[in-house]
């Protein structure tokens, strides 16, 4: 878990490819065409149905989708300096732009959005207005869940120390 942009899924696919488990990815799970979000009821029943069919790796923000960690379970929280996080989201952003790169069922980021003022259109403004508040809230998750593996990442370093050792 982490802020839009902190990396959950590239460290997601990382860690599922180490350890030869299904990667599940809830930006893929959560939107519709058209940037529709997907019904939170439906969302939770799915993803209880994938953890259901035994161990995978989560990326995405579920403890805030209405899913708890189970016992044995591990968190990962990349909390990362905001500075980091923007200038990799806007790369990130502006690349899916430019190349128009396809995203969760046919969307595509638009520049418009890139530019807008709403921070629910701009996925930039989205990250920065949301940093604070995710650290305070995912800390305070990592603190209580105290039945599950817990690791709060600050550094790209400490991630690939935390690689290194699943090998």
């Amino acid at each position: 878990m982490g802020t839009s942009g902190s990396g959950k899924s590239t460290a997601a696919k990382q860690i599922a490819k180490l350890l030869s488990l299904k990667h599940v990815e809830i930006d893929d799970l959560m939107w519709l065409p058209n940037w529709t979000k997907r019904d939170s009821s439906e969302l939770q029943s799915i993803l209880q149905e994938e953890q259901s069919e035994g161990s995978v790796v989560i990326d995405g923000n579920y403890a805030g989708k209405g899913i708890s960690p189970s016992p044995g379970d591990v968190l990962v929280f990349l909390d990362y300096p905001r500075r980091l996080v923007i200038s990799r989201l806007t790369r990130r952003s502006l690349a899916r732009v430019i190349f128009r790169k396809e995203l969760w069922s046919g969307n595509r980021e638009e520049f418009k959005s890139q530019v807008s003022p709403d921070p629910g259109l701009n996925p930039i403004l989205f990250a920065y207005l949301t940093q604070a508040k995710r650290h305070s809230t995912y800390t305070k998750v990592i603190q209580d869940f105290t039945h599950t593996e817990n690791y709060i990442i600050k550094t790209p370093k400490q991630l690939r120390k935390l690689l290194g050792a699943l090998q």
